[in-house]
Parts: structure tokens; C-alpha cells; sequence
């Protein structure tokens, strides 16, 4: 007959399992429900791509393109990216892309749901806990079940295959096991660490099958998508994400060692203009002993753990790699948390086990502290020396190692050799002595050039993660801009005058979005592009504040000098039309035989500068033509099997600077009209495009994420270097001359 004192604890496990419950289901399950928002808005337009055989390659070049997408599909209120995901990702929802995009994700949530109570159920199995503890363990990860949730992140999908991975391996069917771990690791690098553990214990018929279900992940999206997508990813993405170079590098929300001593040694103008200290010595040196240190106690603690409960041995072993991998992450969300869940169910009945309920409650307790958003609360006071304290998850994740290490010392047979311990500092300075080696390359490597951060000073640009500051186009006394507002969630057209003043926003407050302005030179009229109804248009506003009034599908708007005609793109063939008298004429066609992108027209007659993909050559041109309907003559200045893009005029056209993709890194490069001869303007390895050339101050505006998160820019400037020539010509203006 069970005690009293069961009952009650059975009682007060039921109200906190129900109390928890019906949180995430009010602040999670329910509100996600409403709309096809959050990060399963990237995850559902990515597989809706690939199901469409689009190139999905160029999400991770053009971030604005992917937004394109988001919009295209009708999914709103929501700003989005496919970057750093690997391609793999796209494969996940692929069959919810026959659905429309708010059905889609209600049965997203729902096969959520179902995750939930499996991972509860495998949980409790491969630690033989009862259910009710697990379901209280696994639900007080709160805002990370919550953020799961409601974003539509597929975290559940990958905890609950890892741990049916591992019960198929306790229960004696390695081939499965292999193929449920490895189904996964290609879209997220969780997965990774267990294969390790199992190579480590020569688990060879799982890893096997590991290996070639990730194999056979890679191989449908190689053949879906080609070569090219991986390529980029590798050379260009990858890198900076394992930087923690996503978003902002230097926000709290994302907690981990990289972000805490960026913000304490590394000097950004616009992201941390006041470090306690500016040493790039003292960030490369710390970051490198720190996950050095990591390295070097987990691999003692791996190898000198011997319980002499077998069960206990294998449960310890796979609860410390979700510890360990949080540790060392160069950035933590909170639906990370989810994984720590599997530590504390794995320890949890460890310590329940050897009659130490307290430490099982305390060690549970710590980790629904280290769930609680109390991070947020503090980053008010984490400024200066006190940076730190706004890192109070990290420190609670360190505490909890610290915790479980006190509480197992005993049972794990710890005991501490010297000769041992040596061969482990070895490991650790060797490993600290190569990254060390490796980042200091790197930074000793990388090209100074001039540019200057452009301070955009108002309070919309101070509330976000990163900027996403887009496209910029200049009149005579005036810049206007694209700008993505991370927490309204919508792109819009910005203005200020040439000296940096923000004007704030032009286009009024609306839930459409808006790219691509091209600005007269008398500052008045601005054509933007904006997705409707699944197509792309170019829209008009006659002045700031004023409603953009449609004219045409297309993309890619370029005024011409008379600020009567423009140029546009549709299905990658270049249109003429115009605006007279308030009334619309045209369009009309080149007949180029490429498919074009970013063109501009020249500020003193009716050439076009553009870009164009040759299918038959697999290349990339830069080229000219003359903008009159049907003609089919180009002027070829430039070929790459590297794409440029964003092509702008100097002021006399006599020069076009352009970006360009050279050896995964995007540069601005200028290229004289009469010599053809080719100078690169920047010099860092980050994304620099969008360039746009200011007379008046004798510089170059562009956009650059250096020093940033992965396609979150911001405007810089570089002077116009005296080796770029700028001919004073004396042609006259020319109109357009549309029929």
C-alpha cells in the first residue's frame, strides 16, 4: 500500500505536469496554430523550392531573394532567411509543401504534439524512469518547448529520433539505431557527437548505418539541387556559422562563450561601441583556451568514468554529450535546452538509483533555472566589466556541470592522476596551440581596407538583432534604403539626407513589404518592388509618406535620367516602360538571350549596365546594351564563372563598380569602360555589395554584414580611390524616347 508521502509526491507530480502543460499550450501550441509564421516559414519555403526545382543555392547569396519567396508563398508578417541552415534542411518538410502554408504548419504542430509524447515515452523507457517524473522533467524546458512551439523549429523531431536512436541501440538493434541518428545529423550537427560516442565504443554496424542514411540525406539533395549549393555553403556559410556569425555575433539572446568575449574584447561601431577592453589578442587567446579547457575535461571525464553499474556507465556517458555540446556551441537558443532534458532524465535516475533524491530534485530544479529567461532581465546591467552578468544562462549551464560533477564523484571512481592528467593538458595545449595558429592566420590575412560604418542614428535601428539594411539608391540630397524590422516583421523603404540624418521611414505603416527602391535625382519619386498575390510588381510613390500606387509585374527597377522611363526585369528579359502624366506606357522588350538580373541605367544616356547567368557556357557576364525595344546587341565587359551582381554607374559613366563573388567571398570590384582594366575596392572577408556612388562627397556607399551576422548589413562607405579615373565628360543628357 503506498505511503503518504508517495501519494503527495504523486499528487504534486500531477498539478506541476498539468500546471506546465497548460503553459506551453497557451503560450505555445495555441498561438502557433494562428498563423505560418516563424522559422517554420524558412524550413516550409525552402522544401516548397526544392519541390519546384528552384535553385535554392541562392538563399544562401541573397538573403532578400529568400524573403521574396516567404512572400511569394503568401506567408506574412514574417521576416525570414535560409542561412545557416545546411541544404539537407530543405528535405524535411517536403511532404507538407502540397499543402498551402497555414495548413501546413497546423500539421507541423500537430505531428509536434505526437513528438512530444514520444520523446516522453522513449525517455522514460531507455532511463526506466516512470513516465511522470520524465513529462515534468521534459516540460519544465519551458521557453525552449514554448519557442519550439511557436516558431516551428523541428528541435522536437531531432531529440526524439536521437533518443529512439539510442533505445534502438540499448534494445539490441544497432542497424536502426544507426539509421535514426544519422537521419538528422545532416540538417542539425547534434547527431555528430553521438556518432562519435558510438565510433568511440566501436559501435560499428550503427555507425555504419549513421553513415549511410546521412549519405543517402546528402544524395537526394545532390540530386535535387546539384553540387553548386554545396559549394557555397561549404566555402562560404559554414565558416562563419561555426564563428557564431549569425544575426548579431554579439547579442545575448544567443549565450555562448563566443558571443560573451566578443562583446568584452571585440570593438564594432555599430553592434559594441564600448567594450571594456579592445584586445583582439585577448578574445582570440580566451576563446581558444576556453574551448580548450572544454575539450580537454570532457575527454578526462569520458575516459576516467567507471561506475560500476553498468547501466549507470552508459546512462552518464550519453547524458554528458547534450551538456557538453552546449558548452562549447558558438551560439544557444533556448529550444537548444531541449537536448539538456535527455542529461537530466539520464542523471535524474542515476541519482535516484544510489538514494539521493535531493541531489535528483536539485539537479532538476537548476535546469528549470537555467530554462527561465533571466537572461533578458539582466542585460540591462551587463554593460562593461559587468558583461557577464547578462550571461547568467551560460553560467548556470557551467554551475550545472559543476552540480553534476560534485554529486557523481564518488560513484564515477574519479580519481585523479597525475601522469593521466598531464597527457590531457598535453591534448589541450596542442589543440589551443593549432586553433590558436589558425585564428591568428586568419586575422593576420585579412586585407585592411577604408571603409566607414554609416551610423543610421534612430531608435528603429537599436531595437533588433543585426540590421537588415538592403539596396541603398541616392538622389541629389537624399538616400533611401530597404530595411527588414526584425520585431515588425516587414521590409520598408527608409530615407535620409546624404550627411546621415534619418529621415525615418517614406513608405507608410503597412504589413506589405518593399525592396528595390530607385530614387529620381530630384528626390521626389521612387520605384520599389513589392510582392502581391504571388507576383513580383514594381510600385511608385511620388513622395515620402505617400502610398505606392502599382504599375507592372517585374522586379529590379532602374530610373532613367529623364525620371520619365525606367527599366525592370520579369523572368529575367529586361522591360522599357514609363510614367507621363500620371498614366503608365509601355512596357516594352529587349530580346536578350540570357537570363538577366541587376541592371542600371547609365546617368548620362540610354545604356544599361546588367547581369546575366549563360546556361550553355556556365558562366556570368557584365555587359551593356542600349536600352531600345527589341534590341538584341551587348557589349560583354566582363566574364566569370564567379556571379557579380549589382552593378552601378559613376557619375560620368566612365566606370562601373560592381560586386563580385571571388574565391567565396564578395568584394567590390571597379572596371573602367575604356581600358577594361579591374580594381578591387574592399578588402574583407564578409558579403560587400549594393554599391551606389555619392558625387558629392566623392565616395561609394555600399552594403556589408562585416563584423556582423551572415547577410544582416549595414551601409559603409570607401572613398573613391584617385586610381579610379572619372573622365569629365561633356555628353549630353538623353531622354529615353519610348514609342
Amino acid at each position: 500500500m503506498p505511503s503518504v508521502s508517495d501519494t503527495a509526491t504523486k499528487i504534486g507530480g500531477w498539478i506541476i505536469f498539468a500546471g506546465f502543460a497548460a503553459i506551453i499550450f497557451w503560450k505555445g501550441v495555441w498561438p502557433s496554430l494562428q498563423n505560418a509564421r516563424g522559422d517554420f516559414a524558412n524550413y516550409y519555403t525552402a522544401a516548397r523550392l526544392v519541390a519546384e526545382n528552384k535553385p535554392l543555392a541562392t538563399a544562401y547569396r541573397d538573403f532578400v531573394w529568400f524573403q521574396k519567396q516567404i512572400d511569394r508563398y503568401g506567408i506574412t508578417h514574417q521576416l525570414g532567411g535560409f542561412i545557416p541552415h545546411p541544404p539537407p534542411t530543405a528535405l524535411v518538410m517536403l511532404p507538407l509543401t502540397p499543402f498551402e502554408p497555414l495548413l501546413a504548419k497546423r500539421l507541423w504542430i500537430g505531428f509536434n504534439l505526437a513528438l512530444v509524447i514520444a520523446t516522453i515515452v522513449l525517455l522514460a523507457r531507455l532511463t526506466a524512469l516512470h513516465w511522470l517524473p520524465v513529462a515534468v522533467i521534459f516540460l519544465s524546458t519551458g521557453l525552449g518547448l514554448i519557442n519550439n512551439f511557436l516558431f516551428g523549429q523541428m528541435f522536437l523531431l531531432l531529440l526524439a529520433t536521437i533518443a529512439a536512436g539510442i533505445y534502438a541501440q540499448q534494445r539490441g538493434y544497432p542497424v536502426l539505431a544507426g539509421i535514426l541518428l544519422g537521419l538528422m545529423t545532416p540538417v542539425k550537427y547534434v547527431g555528430g557527437f553521438f556518432l562519435l560516442y558510438y565510433i568511440w565504443k566501436k559501435e560499428w554496424r550503427l555507425v555504419f548505418a549513421a553513415i549511410a542514411t546521412w549519405g543517402a540525406m546528402i544524395g537526394i539533395i545532390f540530386l535535387l539541387q546539384g553540387a553548386e549549393i554545396f559549394r557555397i555553403f561549404i566555402s562560404e556559410v559554414l565558416p562563419r556559422h561555426l564563428q557564431g556569425e549569425i544575426q548579431d555575433p554579439f547579442a545575448i539572446q544567443f549565450q555562448s562563450w563566443n558571443s560573451l568575449l566578443r562583446r568584452m574584447f571585440v570593438l564594432s561601431p555599430s553592434l559594441n561601441p564600448e567594450p571594456p577592453m579592445d584586445s583582439g589578442f585577448l578574445f582570440i587567446l580566451s576563446k581558444n583556451l576556453i574551448f580548450g579547457f572544454w575539450l580537454a575535461a570532457f575527454m578526462w571525464i569520458f575516459h576516467r568514468t567507471t561506475f560500476s553499474n553498468q547501466s549507470h556507465q552508459k546512462l552518464f556517458e550519453i547524458g554528458l554529450i547534450p551538456l557538453a555540446v552546449l558548452l562549447v556551441s558558438p551560439g544557444s537558443a533556448t529550444y537548444h535546452f531541449l537536448f539538456l532534458s535527455l542529461t537530466v532524465a539520464c542523471f535524474v535516475k542515476i541519482l535516484l538509483d544510489l538514494q539521493q533524491p535531493r541531489r535528483a530534485v536539485a539537479l532538476s530544479a537548476l535546469f528549470l533555472m537555467i530554462n527561465l529567461p533571466h537572461y533578458m532581465q539582466l542585460k540591462k546591467f551587463a554593460t562593461g566589466w559587468l558583461t557577464p552578468v547578462g550571461y547568467m544562462r551560460l553560467w548556470l549551464l557551467v554551475v550545472f556541470l559543476g552540480a553534476s560533477v560534485y554529486f557523481f564523484h564518488r560513484a564515477a571512481n574519479w580519481r585523479w592522476q597525475l601522469k593521466m592528467s598531464w597527457q590531457y593538458l598535453l591534448v589541450m595545449l596542442i589543440m589551443v596551440g593549432i586553433t590558436m595558429a589558425l585564428d591568428f592566420r586568419r586575422a593576420a590575412a585579412k586585407e585592411q581596407d577604408e571603409a566607414q560604418w554609416v551610423p543610421l542614428h534612430e531608435k528603429e535601428f537599436d531595437r533588433h538583432l543585426g540590421l537588415l539594411v538592403k539596396t541603398p539608391d541616392i538622389g541629389r540630397n537624399r538616400i533611401v534604403f530597404s530595411y527588414g524590422e526584425l520585431l515588425d516583421e516587414d521590409y520598408a523603404i527608409f530615407s535620409m539626407t546624404r550627411d546621415g540624418q534619418v529621415e525615418g521611414q517614406w513608405t507608410p505603416e503597412t504589413s506589405q513589404k518593399f525592396y528595390e527602391p530607385d530614387l529620381t535625382v530630384n528626390d521626389q519619386n521612387v520605384l520599389m518592388e513589392s510582392i502581391q498575390n504571388g507576383r513580383p510588381g514594381i510600385w511608385l510613390s511620388r513622395g515620402r509618406g505617400q502610398a505606392p500606387e502599382f504599375l507592372l509585374e517585374g522586379e529590379n527597377p532602374s530610373w532613367h535620367s529623364d525620371e520619365i522611363g525606367f527599366a525592370f526585369l520579369r523572368g529575367g528579359q529586361i522591360g522599357l516602360a514609363g510614367v507621363k502624366n500620371h498614366r503608365l506606357i509601355g512596357p516594352w522588350w529587349l530580346a536578350m538571350n540570357e537570363a538577366c538580373y541587376d541592371l542600371a541605367f547609365s546617368p548620362v544616356d540610354n545604356q544599361l549596365v546588367f547581369c546575366a547567368k549563360r546556361a550553355e557556357e556556365r558562366d556570368f557576364i557584365l555587359a551593356l546594351t542600349t536600352a531600345v525595344p527589341g534590341n538584341t546587341d551587348k557589349k560583354i565587359l566582363l566574364r566569370s564563372a564567379e556571379p557579380m551582381e549589382r552593378p552601378a554607374w559613376s557619375p560620368e559613366a566612365s566606370t562601373i563598380v560592381f560586386s563580385w563573388n571571388r574565391n567565396g567571398n564578395r568584394d567590390l570590384w571597379a572596371i573602367d569602360l575604356h581600358t577594361r582594366q579591374l580594381q578591387r575596392l574592399t578588402r574583407d572577408p564578409a558579403i560587400d555589395t549594393a554599391p551606389v556612388w555619392d558625387e558629392v562627397n566623392r565616395r561609394i556607399l555600399f552594403v556589408s554584414d562585416r563584423g556582423r551576422g551572415l547577410e544582416c548589413g549595414t551601409i559603409f562607405w570607401i572613398p573613391v580611390p584617385n586610381t579610379v579615373k572619372t573622365i569629365k565628360q561633356n555628353r549630353p543628357t538623353y531622354d529615353l524616347n519610348l514609342p
